[in-house]
């Protein structure tokens, strides 16, 4: 594992938001995150929320959504490392806090926590010393607290893509998986449940929209993979005219 396994995402964006218009999974994992947390978190009084890994904060909000917190309940810190990306989850989310948003590139945010709830949603992949991430966001839980997390592991279809490609170039994945946090949870002695969560990815068959998730998942590796190899990963997905794959990830649900 890379210990600086950055990924670019302002390149592929337009890659990405094809991924989501055609993915089930954020709508899967907002669902099993509300039921993962019933019963976990007070009913009434302010919730102290962070979210690691926030992005432009659609993900957030959806989650708010499905959660139906009032503003009032909902004290919010948001980090994420490009300041762009994290000033839009800023303004996005501005109007779902009752206090003034705490926002920072790293961890810790200054003037924030502790948390009574931590969610990392598809963040981990690309986080350098995971170990010590991992370690600070438990660390920074109130007692009782909850930190929810997904991540793809190695028997997710996607993940399957990562694996041949970067074995076509002779070298391991360079992102982490789930079973790196799974790992690194045990190594913590965090008490932890895990679960899989459905999901799939169904979109038109073509050249084209297959390039489209392999730019998506390969970023700057890509111009160095076989691009025929890489187009037929996509073959045993097909059907009648159109790329079907189901898969699943990972959730951790590590309580204080």
């Amino acid at each position: 594992m890379s210990e600086n396994p950055a990924k670019d995402f302002g390149a592929i964006a337009d890659d990405y938001s094809f991924f989501e218009r055609h993915a089930t999974e954020a709508r899967e994992d907002v669902r099993a995150y509300a039921e993962e947390l019933r019963g976990r978190l007070p009913t009434t009084g302010v919730v102290r929320m962070l979210d690691f890994g926030c992005g432009t904060g659609t993900f957030t909000e959806r989650f708010l959504d499905e959660l139906g917190w009032a503003p009032e309940r909902v004290a919010l810190t948001l980090v994420e490392p490009v300041d762009a990306v994290r000033r839009q989850a800023v303004e996005r989310l501005a109007s779902r806090s009752g206090t003034p948003i705490v926002e920072s590139a790293t961890l810790p945010a200054e003037g924030a926590g502790p948390f009574d709830l931590i969610l990392a949603n598809h963040v981990f992949y690309y986080v350098p010393n995971l170990r010590a991430e991992l370690a600070k966001l438990i660390g920074s839980l109130v007692a009782g607290g909850t930190f929810v997390t997904a991540i793809a592991g190695r028997s997710n279809a996607l993940i399957e893509f990562w694996i041949a490609a970067f074995g076509e170039l002779g070298r391991e994945v360079p992102y982490h998986v789930a079973e790196d946090v799974e790992g690194a949870l045990q190594e913590l002695g965090a008490s932890y449940a895990k679960r899989s969560v459905a999901y799939e990815l169904v979109f038109e068959d073509s050249e084209a929209n297959r390039m489209r998730i392999l730019r998506f998942l390969l970023a700057d590796y890509l111009p160095l993979l076989p691009r025929e190899f890489l187009v037929g990963l996509f073959d045993r997905y097909a059907c009648d005219g159109q790329i079907e794959i189901r898969t699943a990830s990972e959730h951790y649900v590590v309580g204080k």
